[in-house]
């Protein structure tokens, strides 16, 4: 199946299964969770944003491109949806990890779309946008204690942003400080 020929959220997810969770750079070197060291000090240093053409051409991006992509079918398809970024938001750098995704309504619905985290890769379906974030952030948080020290204190350093259009190929930098400064951030309005 082509891009164009696509016609559901299902079906996109589908599709979206060719795309590996990764980054190509500019030197057309590839990196993904085959070697993770080397993909998570790449990302910092290489990795830019992919507009959904570039994806789509290279069938390999991070949870930031991959969003791009999503952003751009639903978007075509004239759904109302929302894009967000999720982070523990310190003074100083940090290992926890961060992470995109998008939220979509459909038959009054809220649905979440996770393509990119394969362990929550599916369309996951909530009465409203608040639950679906509850969800998301519970999500966030178990996948950090795997690697991270987490208690009420770092808890509460964990922020939602939801953030419009990005600009195509800026760095992992620029992409944050982006959303940072133009993405807006709504932790304090999620229920619960």
């Amino acid at each position: 199946m082509n891009y164009e020929e696509i016609k559901t959220p299902e079906e996109l997810l589908e599709f979206m299964d060719e795309i590996e969770y990764g980054f190509q750079d500019d030197e057309v070197n590839r990196y993904g969770s085959w070697d993770e060291n080397e993909f998570e000090e790449s990302v910092l240093t290489k990795w830019k944003l992919s507009s959904p053409k570039r994806l789509l051409e290279t069938k390999i991006g991070h949870c930031f491109d991959q969003v791009e992509l999503e952003r751009d079918w639903f978007r075509n398809h004239e759904y109302k949806f929302k894009t967000f970024y999720i982070m523990f938001l310190f003074d100083e750098p940090n290992d926890y990890s961060t992470h995109t995704f998008l939220i979509y309504e459909d038959k009054e619905q809220w649905k979440l779309f996770e393509h990119s985290d394969y362990f929550n890769r599916g369309i996951h379906v909530f009465n409203n946008i608040s639950d679906a974030l509850k969800f998301e952030m519970n999500y966030h948080i178990k996948e950090n204690e795997k690697y991270n020290m987490m208690n009420e204190e770092i808890i509460r350093h964990l922020h939602i942003f939801e953030y419009g259009d990005i600009k195509y190929n800026v760095s992992f930098d620029d992409f944050i400080n982006e959303i940072l400064e133009k993405g807006k951030d709504i932790t304090e309005q999620i229920d619960g």
